[in-house]
Formats: C-alpha cells, structure tokens, sequence
C-alpha cells in the first residue's frame, strides 16, 4: 500500500530533529532598492523539535550563492542542510535555531552591507530580519548563544556583521572570507579592465549582465565578481551606478581605491577592537591554497587579533577556495563544543 502525507513545507528528504518554517519578510528597506530586485524575501529556518529558547545560527551564503539554497538536494553529495542534520544526530552540530538569510541581488551578492548601488541588506538583516526572528521564536536572550557565520561573501558578512554588532552576535564563524582586496581583488579587476574600457559605466555593465551578454564571456565570474563587488563597495550616486578602480594605464585611481579599502576587513576591524573584544568566540579558517589568496587576509586578521589578545581559534587546512564547503561541519562541531561547555 502507498503512503501519501502533504507536507506543510518542501522538502526533499526526511529532517527529524528539526522542523523547516520559511519566514517571508517584506522589506521596507529593500522597497527602493536601485537594483530593483524584489524586497520580499523568503528566510527557510530550521526549527529544532526540542523546545527552546534556542541559541541561534545566522547562515550568509558566498557570492553568486544565497542561503535558502542550502536546502536543494545535490548529487552524490549531502547539501549544507543535510550535513547539519547528520552532525546533529552524532552531536556534532547544535540543536540551534538556524535561519538562512536571503540576500541575493542581481548581481550575485550583497556583501550584507549597505550600498546605494544594491541596496540597504545590512539594515534588512539588522533591522527587520533579526527582530522578525526575536519576536516570533523561542530564542537565546543572551550574544553568546548568537552566531552568525558564512564562507567566502558569508565570511565577509560574518566579519563584517559580528564586529559591528557584538551585543547582538557574540560569536564569528568565518570560512575564508573576503579580504586583504590588493591580493584577491585586485586582479580581478585588471582581468576586468579591457571590458569596463568599452563600458565606461556601472550602468551599463548591468545592462549587458541583464541581457545575458555578460555571462557569454569566458571569464564571465571574474567579470561577475569585479563589478558586484565594485558595485557593493564603490556606489556612484545611488541610481545602482559604481566606480572602478582602475585608470586605462592599468594604474589605480587612489580615491577610489580607498572607497575598496575602507570595505575590506583588514582596514575596518582595526577599528573595531572593542567591539572584538566583546566577542566570546571567533572562529576562523582557510585553505592553504585558496585561489583568491585568501590565507593572507586570514592570516593578517590573526595576528591582529593575537596582536589585541582577542582570543579566536584559527585554521589553515590543505585545500583550495572551493574546498570550503567541506569546512561547515568544522564550525558546527565548534559550535557544539562552545555550547554544551
């Protein structure tokens, strides 16, 4: 005889300590968005079965990516939910409120920062989402028992997010992100320069991105990579225009190259070590062979925090960029061990 039960939620395999809700924000802040991408976002959580209060893990997915994702089956491979559900059953993942933001924009990413070429998704996450999951759950009152965390983008927001706000995120999980721009961004930009010559316009790049004529190059994802993030850290105006760093010689335009340095990590969490210092656990973590070189940011950001004597567990493993996703289960397994201590 045939089984048949209408679930209240999609799903694709069985999640048995845990049910799956889908919190649908319609955001104010993101209304006006220049991108004019949609301000209704659909947030999936999963839910733990025990009762709470729940400490609480805020999931940023990498560029081109967006959390919600994390729920698609895969082949011959476990998603990023499923190995949360697995670890779990082994007590190697928390029984936490997970909540899996969704901030994509058209152009792949949002960094979770403000922008007025992409739009407020700080301010979304900050204000609206955050608050959402506050009031309507069962959830740790206490930083401690919140943890934000991500990879490559996601590791970027979770720096970024974390140390600006530690009374809400007292703890950082960071799988190689975002950082030390000279050496992971900046070639990509010269790999983008002879395009932008014929563009001359952030507007314009948009416009051949939208008609699929970008993604018909062969680099289309380092041209992808450097206009996004040019356009999260680099606004012209606020009509979703950005600048570009680099002049026709190849030489950098130094005004606007620091609008990209006063973004990257290695030059905004030297301003924020009393904050750090709020934090009670960072963890952070890279591959020795990351293709965007982002073991040197990591390892700069260790030795400012060794350097302040804020303590953070740090790991360099024997992989590349795309390895990272083979890292989550090390930030769960951190996560369990913080919290049952």
């Amino acid at each position: 005889m045939i089984t048949t039960e209408v679930l209240p939620n999609y799903r694709a395999y069985e999640t048995p300590q845990f049910k799956i809700e889908t919190l649908r924000i319609e955001s104010t802040v993101l209304k006006t968005n220049p991108l004019k991408d949609s301000p209704v976002r659909f947030n999936p959580l999963l839910i733990p079965q025990t009762p709470g209060p729940w400490p609480v893990v805020v999931v940023l997915s990498g560029f081109t990516g967006n959390a919600p994702f994390s729920f698609n089956p895969k082949f011959n491979e476990q998603n990023p939910v499923q190995v949360i559900l697995e670890a779990a059953s082994k007590g190697e993942a928390p029984m936490a409120l997970y909540v899996f933001v969704d901030a994509l924009t058209t152009w792949g990413g949002s960094q979770f920062i403000n922008s007025a070429a992409t739009g407020n998704y700080e301010d979304y996450i900050m204000t609206e989402l955050i608050p959402a999951v506050k009031s309507l759950y069962p959830v740790a009152a206490t930083n401690k028992e919140w943890c934000v965390t991500g990879g490559s983008s996601g590791g970027y927001g979770a720096l970024h997010l974390g140390s600006k706000y530690p009374d809400v995120f007292g703890l950082i999980a960071a799988i190689a992100p975002d950082s030390f721009f000279e050496a992971s961004l900046l070639g990509e930009f010269y790999q983008t320069l002879p395009l932008w010559e014929k563009y001359q316009s952030g507007l314009k790049a948009l416009e051949e991105l939208r008609n699929g004529r970008l993604t018909k190059n062969r680099n289309w994802h380092t041209l992808l990579n450097a206009f996004g993030m040019a356009a999260c850290y680099a606004a012209k105006g606020d009509h979703g225009d950005f600048h570009f760093p680099l002049l026709r010689d190849g030489r950098k335009d130094e005004n606007i190259w620091q609008m990209f340095l006063s973004k990257d990590p290695l030059h905004f969490l030297p301003e924020r070590i009393s904050a750090l210092k709020k934090i009670h656990g960072i963890y952070l973590d890279v591959g020795t062979k990351d293709n965007f070189h982002l073991q040197y940011g990591c390892r700069q950001i260790s030795g400012l925090l060794k350097q302040n004597q804020i303590a953070h567990d740090y790991i360099e493993f024997d992989g590349n960029h795309f390895d990272i996703g083979e890292r989550r289960i090390e930030v769960w397994r951190w996560l369990s061990t913080l919290w049952r201590g």
